[in-house]
């Protein structure tokens, strides 16, 4: 006759349904550090299972539960994003989702005292943790930088599409146009569709002593490629340099500035960046 031997927590939780609270010591862990709360010296563990687990970290619970067709689980959002993998029933991983930095917990705190890294550590387990939770990982990160992308562009063209010039100024919009094309007459550029001015008057920049150095006006251009049919909107200031007490050059120069532009949804758009915008609504 063979018999079965079950953990005293698994007995508990067939017989009356709860859960049982026991205390998991950190016994290693990488030198990158995960979360505060994933490498604190202990924690309670109140649930450990193949499918779910349930943690307390300085008094703050924490839940993971199994990954869809993947043997480890996911919990938490944002910086509390966590991957946990179960080694058994006295032991699992925490880990941030780039498995970068990790720490592994243990039922017996004297496992901290192996001498031998490699069971101490449960190395095995971990690169096998690795090997499934890496590629995940990489697959979600890239998935969310493709939505913020989208979402991004859909931003970006209801800015633009709103967006009036709050400067008339065509000699201005003049050279700028004489800027966009370039100085080689044999290259054609991208069409520009629009050209956008900021502000409604000039920017005087000065040195420390008060002197005029430079009058801008930050302008944004809106082109479609002309061999795609991609559309893009970037932003720079177009301006003219002061040649003395009232006067300026005739000739435009272009700055870029070391600034970001606000757009909705916290998005920010460096001077100089290019940033792509649906075609249809600015094509006649």
């Amino acid at each position: 006759m063979r018999f079965i031997m079950f953990s005293p927590c698994l007995v508990l939780l067939l017989a009356v349904g709860i859960n049982c609270q026991r205390t998991f010591y950190d016994v290693c862990e990488s030198n990158a550090q995960t979360y505060v709360d994933f490498q604190r010296e202990r924690i309670v563990v109140n649930r450990l299972t193949s499918d779910s687990v349930e943690f307390v970290s300085d008094r703050i619970t924490y839940t993971g539960n199994k990954v869809p067709a993947q043997e480890f689980m996911e919990g938490g959002k944002d910086d509390t994003h966590f991957y946990a993998y179960r080694v058994d029933d006295n032991s699992f991983f925490i880990a941030n989702p780039s498995l970068t930095a990790f720490a592994y917990y243990h039922a017996d705190k004297t496992k901290a005292d192996e001498t031998d890294n490699k069971r101490r550590c449960a190395v095995d387990a971990l690169n096998s943790f690795e090997a499934i939770a890496k590629p995940y990982g990489a697959k979600q990160r890239s998935a969310v930088i493709s939505d913020y992308e989208s979402r991004t562009k859909v931003v970006t063209t209801a800015y633009v599409k709103n967006l009036k010039s709050q400067k008339v100024d065509p000699n201005l919009e003049r050279d700028i146009m004489k800027w966009w094309k370039g100085p080689d007459p044999t290259k054609i550029p991208d069409p520009v569709l629009g050209i956008y001015f900021l502000t409604d008057d000039y920017w005087y920049t000065r040195n420390d002593y008060g002197t005029v150095l430079r009058k801008t006006v930050d302008a944004l251009i809106l082109w479609k490629e002309r061999t795609g049919t991609r559309c893009w909107m970037q932003w720079r200031s177009f301006g003219y340099e002061s040649l003395g007490p009232g006067v300026f050059d005739k000739n435009m120069s272009m700055w870029t500035k070391n600034a970001e532009l606000t757009l909705p949804e916290y998005r920010k758009l460096r001077a100089g960046d290019s940033s792509e915008v649906d075609c249809t609504p600015f094509l006649k």
